[in-house]
């Protein structure tokens, strides 16, 4: 569905009224998508799916995932989210998981930011490096 730019500037405008000091508050998300709804306007399924976008986009903004190769302790969780909330700001949503195929390190997602630190991440480089050479 092709959305125009008049009904993108509208969709911002709606995201702009959900937030509150610089949060999104899900009450006002839920009331401007059940008006919409309910009131039908004109082209209001484009400006619905916009909007559902950046609310989308805005939550991703948010949203931490550390993967790790072996279980972090809570004190290197909290020295993680420190770090994370003074760069990112306060009000992450974390979400923790182990993959022992990370060998070592962490691997960090916050919205579309990627910090990946894991030992398999720099023995692939390595890997490729040398594969790249010719002798």
């Amino acid at each position: 569905m092709k959305i125009s730019k008049d009904t993108q500037t509208k969709a911002r405008r709606l995201l702009k009224l959900c937030m509150v000091n610089g949060f999104l508050d899900h009450a006002r998300v839920r009331t401007i998508t059940r008006t919409l709804a309910e009131r039908k306007p004109r082209n209001y399924l484009p400006l619905l799916s916009a909007f559902a976008n950046l609310v989308r986009l805005e939550l991703a903004k948010k949203t931490v995932t550390v993967q790790s190769a072996v279980p972090l302790t809570d004190a290197e969780k909290s020295d993680i989210a420190s770090g994370l909330e003074q760069k990112y700001g306060p009000g992450l949503d974390y979400g923790w998981s182990i993959l022992p195929e990370l060998i070592g390190g962490i691997h960090l997602q916050i919205g579309d930011n990627v910090l990946d630190g894991t030992l398999k991440t720099r023995i692939d480089k390595l890997r490729q490096s040398v594969e790249s050479l010719h002798f």
